[in-house]
């Protein structure tokens, strides 16, 4: 808040023989860039905290699974999503499933995936014009699953600031909900359930931070007495069940390489997860995915 203040006094000394409303006009478009640019790292911490679609996959393949079909949310189920919240909640859910099908080289699968994702942002009437979201980038590139999660990632942190400039937050904050239950439904049932490996167990339990960074994100365009408060209040009540995980980091030291011009800290994180918690939380997300995908 000081930061903002600060700049918008700046704006008033350096333009003082503007209008007032001139001044108004440059203070909001300062202020809204620095929320925008501030959303936008959140986003993006948020998505890469989930698990990748390339770490599922491994995780898939230690639990001895191949790709399952049936975890992901059918694409006929969309023209059942009627309200603005379903269909943002489950745009978000489609392209998490999209992700996890391309990366078992599902092709078929991910470009019906896509056509679903180009029906619902019609219907919710995001534009979907090249210099914004460019979804043409994801068909470009699906035979290139290097690149798919960042352009999934680019896109869906574009959609969040155009919504927010236009004043349909709440729109942007179930997107970028549906698409994080999603990932982490999706890890949660590639995983053994009778003996989750370590890396399964780690990223499950480092969900915490990200839960906590979406609660955060999502709070100030909720609504009372609304779907989207219902949401937050579920993810509120998540946080609570995550709040019997530790996450402990200790720096070890810093190393400098003068000749890069980098620095290095290095650090151990402990992680502590027990049985009857990677249960309750697994159980409270596959309640709450099926409240937002069934029909």
């Amino acid at each position: 808040m000081q930061k903002i203040i600060f700049i918008s006094i700046i704006i008033f000394l350096t333009s003082a023989c503007n209008t007032s409303q001139e001044k108004k006009v440059e203070a909001s478009k300062t202020d809204q860039a620095t929320t925008n640019s501030q959303d936008k790292k959140l986003v993006e911490q948020i998505f890469y905290n989930v698990p990748s679609p390339l770490e599922m996959a491994q995780m898939t393949r230690d639990a001895g699974m191949q790709f399952n079909s049936e975890l992901t949310n059918p694409t006929e189920n969309k023209q059942y999503y009627i309200d603005q919240t379903t269909q943002a909640l489950n745009l978000g859910v489609y392209g998490a499933d999209l992700s996890y099908a391309r990366i078992f080289d599902q092709v078929q699968e991910a470009v019906n995936f896509l056509a679903v994702i180009r029906e619902l942002t019609e219907s919710l009437q995001i534009p979907q014009d090249k210099e914004k979201f460019a979804l043409d980038k994801l068909e470009k590139h699906i035979n290139n699953r290097d690149t798919l999660l960042h352009i999934i990632t680019e896109i869906y942190s574009d959609m969040d600031i155009y919504l927010k400039e236009n004043n349909r937050g709440i729109v942007a904050a179930m997107i970028i909900t549906g698409g994080w239950i999603e990932g982490n439904y999706l890890a949660l049932q590639s995983m053994n359930k009778e003996k989750p490996n370590e890396k399964v167990l780690r990223r499950v339990a480092e969900q915490k931070l990200s839960l906590a960074s979406l609660i955060e994100l999502i709070k100030p365009h909720v609504r009372t007495n609304h779907k989207s408060g219902q949401i937050l209040a579920d993810l509120e009540e998540l946080y609570v069940i995550y709040e019997d995980v530790t996450i402990e980091t200790k720096n070890s030291g810093i190393e400098t390489d003068s000749g890069k011009g980098k620095t290095t800290i290095k650090g151990n994180t402990r992680v502590e997860i027990d049985q009857e918690t990677l249960q309750s939380i697994q159980s409270f997300i596959n309640d709450l995915r099926k409240d937002i995908t069934n029909p």
